[in-house]
């Protein structure tokens, strides 16, 4: 996935803002001077520097003598949007102890967790003013024998503490929906605004309900209702102290104006509301405009502004979680339709991380899967459905939302009829404003199924319907693909006419150029159309130009991209209709490279091993390409559209190798600012390869073994446990059968990781391929210049034959490209090459007479792996040649090796080679 975006987030200056937004939220929900060091000792150090950040940017006020207020341009409402759910509750149950009045501390409990201690508060007796609002209070939370209140909310009863009231009734409402309780949060909205206020005419102590009721209307498709209200409201709200409302009900009904196709007023309220944010130093109501504009730019075609404007927004946003999913949501939808799919999963995937809203995530998630999807990246979009399935709430529009992500992933995996079945069950055929994001795309889905399995005439049908709701509900901002979609119908059903007349139209749309596959799929209506004809001319002509647009679509996609990519949806069979190679023809992967029978019989193993699910062990010296090999098993497997993740298990400490593996929870160890997830739960769908597996600790060999053995884990600092599915390729350089006797790796954790043992070769033993190999490390040089590749001379390439590569093939490389680098000729020749190889003895053997110095360094480089393991080697073959100079006697051995007699005799008795040696009788 696209790691784009990770110049964009600094863990630091996230931080800062969630605690300059934590500080917001603490003054304004007890707006009076309060010691600041009350506040921190009932938020802890989660407010180290909070304040101070908070009065920099104008939100409050440090005051002589330790304490702190709010300023006018902090709100609550501003301070709740920007904040997690879960902050939100913890600092409002928190600050109710500092409370100045039973009354206030029953309302901030209410606010933080109304249906946690709020509503255990009520139930025990409400106190003071607070009581007469209970029976509202009561109903609104579905308390059991309640009667519907009979008289709403009346903040003039308040007197000066109305405004607070009202605000922390808004907190309420607003936690309750981002909970899931949609219910509790309507009745708590229309019960707070009462009769007048649900009609628009909103007093300015109702400031903060107002914005929450306008998205609770257009959540529920009365878009009208919603456009009326927010207009009604904000010019009732005109004061100051109601700035932040007015402007997200002017962007609110800026929103409408874009659903109904009035672009013009819709730029006009993004523009009055980015001046007046700006005026007001309002920074994250000018980054909300941003995005508006961004939306308009999108539904305008103006495919390379929208995404600027999103990437605008997010400088703005930047520690703003749930604004920053906004923003990244848009950007990711921005990148689709802009035709860049890589960049639009990484910004979909990515914003999915923060949105706590039930609402956006029902929506947000099949987007972001149809996104995996279109990659062929099935294992990415499966993890994303779990996430969804763990989280969804039990609602009709949960379910809806949870069918179109099946019906996603069955249809890039060409599971057609699977794909239908999902899609017919969710009962969606008419397009509202209330269902568009799920009936649209599902509509869509059909077609393409029922053309997929040849059924032209249903297909006609479900067409039909959809573009002509599309038209009445004026919904459609993708013409020429709905246009393509129409001439692929006519055209299944015989009329090729009208498909001819349709395509043109869709490609003299100016969004055709840039979306996703449009052009592919084009020009392979015009192939087939050529092909109706008959002739033979504009056939070819017509593949050639589906051939094109098939390799500019795909030619910026990394090798693992275009793999996956190849064998979604109906690709397959596109590639056979063009006579392009297939997707395992294609996947004679290009960096196995070799000819050597030993080359060949490795390769060989790999495919018989990755057709299978068990663990693999690899073994080999280092630099062989053991990386390479596990790369192979994944890619040969079906496990090839999901992820390859590798972890080189030396190169990291014991005390972050449980982390890396597993993941963390935020605050779970010092700098821990966010959830990380780990490498088993990155690979899930596909394959994690475990890289120097016998440098791994015994406690991280502890953890390993009990991941492998159940299928889940815990993230460091979490309770909830995992579940990844991956398969596991291990590699060593050392014997991990040794090991086991040595008691340096344990035994039970041997046997999960070995089920199949593939050793790969050294370089030494592959002959012709050093040629080849050097070959290729020519051609990538070369194309890094810019120029043709040199070559090897013929004293150049024997001296390469004879030398014995002790660091294999990644000696090689680096060899072959110093060479490329030093040579003034386009042959490279073999006094340049020279210096740049080892000074060892050629594989030949020595001529007689002739000894070779003892070089311990060389001898270690020979054996290529851990010091450890080098010594551990080098003391076994001495006892070996000891044991055979004293005739197996264990004691004259352990005195020429100095050893005790009881330890000489525990490890020959461990080693079955060492024990024949020795003689049974000597034992």
């Amino acid at each position: 996935m696209a790691d784009f975006l990770e110049t964009l987030f600094r863990p630091g200056q996230r931080e800062e803002a969630r605690q300059r937004r934590l500080a917001v939220l603490a003054t304004c929900a007890l707006p009076r001077p309060l010691p600041i060091s009350a506040l921190r000792a009932a938020l802890g150090e989660e407010l180290s520097v909070g304040f101070e950040l908070a009065e920099e940017d104008g939100f409050c006020r440090l005051l002589p003598g330790g304490h702190v207020e709010p300023m006018p341009k902090a709100v609550l409402d501003m301070a709740i949007t920007l904040l997690d759910i879960r902050i939100i509750t913890r600092t409002l149950t928190r600050l109710a102890p500092l409370a100045a009045s039973e009354d206030e501390q029953c309302l901030l409990l209410l606010a933080g967790a109304p249906l946690g201690e709020g509503r255990r508060r009520l139930e025990a007796g409400a106190p003071g003013r607070v009581a007469a609002m209970a029976p509202g209070l009561r109903h609104a939370l579905g308390l059991p024998g309640e009667l519907p209140a009979s008289a709403p909310f009346e903040p003039s009863s308040w007197g000066s503490a109305a405004r607070q009231v009202s605000a922390l009734l808004s907190v309420a409402a607003h936690v309750l929906i981002r909970q899931g309780h949609w219910a509790q949060g309507r009745r708590l909205m229309a019960w707070a605004l009462g009769p007048e206020g649900l009609a628009g005419r909103v007093s300015p102590e109702h400031g903060f309900l107002a914005p929450t009721q306008v998205q609770f209307l257009l959540d529920s498709g009365r878009r009208e209702e919603g456009a009326a209200f927010a207009q009604t409201a904000r010019e009732r709200l005109s004061g100051p102290e109601n700035t932040f409302s007015r402007l997200m009900l002017m962007a609110l009904e800026g929103r409408v104006a874009i659903d109904g196709g009035d672009h013009r007023l819709a730029r006009r309220l993004f523009g009055d509301a980015q001046l007046q944010a700006r005026a007001a130093g309002l920074e994250d109501m000018v980054g909300l405009t941003k995005v508006a504009f961004a939306t308009l730019a999108r539904r305008e075609d103006q495919n390379t502004a929208a995404p600027q404007l999103c990437l605008g927004a997010l400088e703005i946003f930047l520690g703003d979680e749930p604004f920053e999913a906004v923003a990244l949501h848009n950007l990711g939808l921005a990148y689709l339709k802009a035709g860049r799919p890589l960049e639009a999963q990484a910004a979909l995937t990515r914003s999915l991380e923060g949105m706590d809203i039930p609402f956006q995530q029902l929506t947000a998630y099949p987007q972001a899967i149809a996104s995996d999807c279109f990659l062929g990246d099935t294992a990415e979009a499966e993890r994303k459905l779990a996430a969804l399935t763990a989280l969804a709430p039990d609602t009709p529009q949960a379910r809806i939302s949870l069918g179109l992500c099946r019906a996603h992933l069955h249809s890039a995996r060409a599971e057609w009829e699977a794909a239908l079945r999902e899609l017919e069950a969710l009962h969606i055929s008419d397009v509202t404003a209330q269902n568009h994001l799920y009936a649209v795309p599902a509509g869509w889905l059909r077609v393409e199924a029922l053309l997929a399995l040849g059924r032209a005439e249903e297909a006609s049908r479900v067409f039909a319907e959809l573009s002509r709701n599309l038209y009445l509900s004026n919904l459609s901002t993708q013409p020429a693909a709905l246009n393509l979609l129409d001439a692929r119908v006519a055209f299944a059903n015989g009329d090729l006419e009208r498909a001819r007349r349709v395509l043109r139209r869709a490609r003299s749309s100016p969004e055709a150029a840039l979306a996703q596959d449009f052009e592919l799929r084009a020009r392979l209506l015009a192939f087939k159309l050529a092909a109706a004809e008959g002739k033979e001319g504009p056939r070819e002509e017509a593949r050639r130009a589906v051939t094109e647009a098939w390799d500019s679509l795909t030619q910026s996609f990394p090798l693992e991209v275009q793999q996956r990519f190849r064998r979604a949806y109906d690709r397959p069979r596109l590639l056979a209709l063009l006579g392009l190679p297939s997707d395992k023809e294609a996947a004679e992967l290009p960096y196995l490279r070799g000819t050597s029978p030993a080359f060949q019989s490795v390769v060989a193993q790999l495919r018989r091993v990755a057709a299978t699910e068990a663990s693999v062990l690899l073994l080999g010296e280092t630099g062989v390409g053991k990386e390479l090999a596990a790369r192979a098993i994944h890619d040969f497997s079906r496990r090839a559209s999901g992820p390859f993740v590798a972890v080189n298990c030396a190169a990291i400490g014991d005390e972050l190798l449980l982390s890396e593996l597993f993941g963390h929870e935020k605050g779970a160890f010092t700098g821990a600012v966010q959830r990380h997830l780990g490498r088993f739960e990155q690979a899930h769908g596909g394959t994690l390869f475990l890289d120097e597996i016998a440098d791994i600790s015994p406690r991280g060999q502890a953890a390993l073994l009990r991941a492998l053995q159940e299928r889940t884990f815990e993230r460091v600092g979490g309770t909830e446990t995992v579940r990844a599915n991956v398969r596991i390729v291990a590699a060593s350089n050392r014997d991990l059968a040794e090991a086991v006797r040595a008691e340096d790796f344990r035994q039970d954790l041997f046997f999960r990781l070995a089920g199949i043992q593939v050793k790969v070769p050294p370089l030494r033993e592959r002959g012709e391929d050093v040629r080849v190999l050097a070959a290729w490390f020519l051609e990538q040089a070369a194309q890094e210049r810019g120029d043709q590749p040199r070559r090897m001379s013929p004293e150049a390439e024997r001296l390469m034959r004879d030398y014995a590569w002790p660091g294999n093939i990644r000696e090689l490389r680096n060899v072959v490209l110093a060479a490329d680098v030093l040579s003034e000729s386009p042959v490279i020749a073999a006094d340049v090459l020279l210096p740049l190889l080892q000074r060892i003895p050629p594989r030949s053997a020595p001529r007689e007479g002739e000894a070779a110095a003892l070089d311990a360094w060389l001898l270690f480089r020979q054996h290529g792996g851990t010091l450890r393991g080098f010594l551990s080697d080098m003391q076994r073959a001495c006892m070996e040649r000891c044991l055979v100079e004293n005739d197996g006697n264990i004691a004259a051995t352990a005195a020429d090796l100095g050893f005790s007699r009881s330890r000489l005799t525990q490890i020959v008795l461990s080693d079955s080679d060492l024990r024949r040696l020795a003689g049974r009788a000597e034992l």
